[in-house]
């Protein structure tokens, strides 16, 4: 929770502005059956319109960056059935021992996990077995112990990966509002055609709408593209109950290279099209930390901590633009080695505050009282509710598997007025 002098600072704004109503029939239960047959709301102007998601390129610049999450999600629902017969289930939220989510799947006999435990009154002590035959048709018992109450340590007596075991026995992690159980389907179509780094427990839904037809067809129109990494956690779901200011944001990591953040800062310039409220909220995440290290506020690390506040309570230095920000990120990079960068970000993005490093964004409908509609909201240059209410009119998809829209920055605006 904030402190009462950081309080101060913030718009006074109901969350109960960002309340709605989202009939059952407008939550996508199942995807399109193509991805890039899923429908766009145009929703730059006032002038609402709707188009095919596959004519994205007509409608953000054809000199535009486009920025994107590359994050994988991993099938991070496990069930265990006890000898009475209860039914445990063992929800992955983080990676413990070892806490790199790369080394943790890729760990051979144990690692251990932070977890939501579903009828966990049913298993306050024992042992947990699941038996199966791995492709060499050898038996594996994969074993399940508590350490804590959110804590599990997994074991097993076999050279195969974490991972691997996840891919035969864990299910996608759908979503609470889709209403139904997964199916071989949603392994391919819960997860984007440029996922490369595993640890989300969430799609950066945004991004499920591309196919690598689409992305060849944006490239050869002169749209270059760049990805980063967010790690999805479930808190993207916790709608904001209290205030706005007494609401604690979910803490999610987030990795660029080198070679990323030298695309950003050489492209500084040219508008920049952000798929989806992961990548941007990773992005502004970078931006404050620069603002910081031009401050001289931050000691130069490479690995940091962003706080939920921080935009708030931080300051943009004289003169401040993508440009200076992305270069002062790539020298602290080059004086760590030129590893990248990465951190933890607990950051909220509200309005009142400017939003520096996306001109277009490309994002999905969000639920009612979330964070993720403040940030839209923070973003957008028309008003988000008639919007949405316009898309509900027209009987668009809501949601994970449901369609998009395309906003333009109201800070943009302004700065070229």
């Amino acid at each position: 929770m904030p402190d009462h002098h950081q309080l101060v600072k913030l718009p006074n704004t109901s969350i109960d502005q960002y309340n709605y109503h989202l009939p059952d029939e407008n939550i996508a239960q199942f995807p399109t059956e193509k991805r890039e047959d899923s429908r766009l709301l145009l929703a730059k102007s006032e002038a609402f319109d709707t188009t095919l998601f596959s004519e994205i390129g007509k409608h953000i610049p054809h000199n535009s960056l486009l920025i994107f999450n590359e994050t994988r999600v991993i099938p991070a629902r496990l069930v265990f059935f006890k000898s009475t017969g209860a039914r445990i289930e063992v929800f992955l939220l983080h990676p413990i021992e070892p806490a790199d989510y790369q080394q943790a799947l890729a760990a051979f006999g144990t690692t251990e996990w932070k977890v939501l435990i579903g009828n966990a009154a049913k298993w306050k002590e024992g042992d947990l077995s699941i038996v199966f035959c791995a492709e060499t048709g050898s038996e594996i018992v994969f074993t399940a112990t508590r350490t804590g109450s959110e804590t599990v340590r997994f074991s097993w007596h076999h050279h195969i990966s974490f991972g691997t075991i996840l891919d035969h026995l864990a299910q996608v992690p759908l979503p609470p509002y889709i209403h139904r159980s997964n199916n071989q389907n949603d392994r391919e179509r819960y997860q984007t055609v440029f996922a490369r780094n595993a640890g989300s427990v969430a799609a950066p839904t945004a991004g499920l709408h591309f196919t690598e037809k689409l992305l060849h067809q944006l490239s050869t129109s002169g749209i270059q593209q760049v990805a980063l990494t967010l790690h999805v956690g479930l808190g993207t779901f916790r709608p904001v109950k209290d205030s706005i200011a007494n609401h604690t944001m979910h803490n999610e990591p987030f990795y660029i290279s080198h070679e990323q953040l030298k695309m950003l800062a050489e492209n500084a310039s040219r508008p920049w099209t952000v798929v989806g409220t992961t990548s941007l909220r990773a992005l502004e995440s970078l931006y404050v930390y620069g603002c910081k290290l031009l401050n001289k506020t931050e000691t130069r690390k490479a690995e940091f901590e962003i706080e939920q506040w921080d935009k708030w309570n931080g300051h943009e230095p004289e003169g401040a633009n993508r440009q200076t920000v992305f270069e002062s990120l790539l020298a602290l990079s080059e004086k760590h080695g030129s590893a990248g960068l990465s951190g933890n970000t607990s950051l909220i993005i509200l309005k009142g505050k400017p939003v520096r490093t996306a001109d277009y964004l490309i994002t999905n409908f969000h639920q009612p009282k979330s964070t993720l509609l403040l940030l839209v909201d923070a973003f957008a240059s028309t008003n988000w509710a008639e919007a949405y209410q316009y898309a509900l009119n027209q009987n668009m998809r809501f949601l994970s598997y449901g369609d998009a829209c395309l906003f333009l920055n109201k800070w943009s605006l302004i700065a070229s007025e």
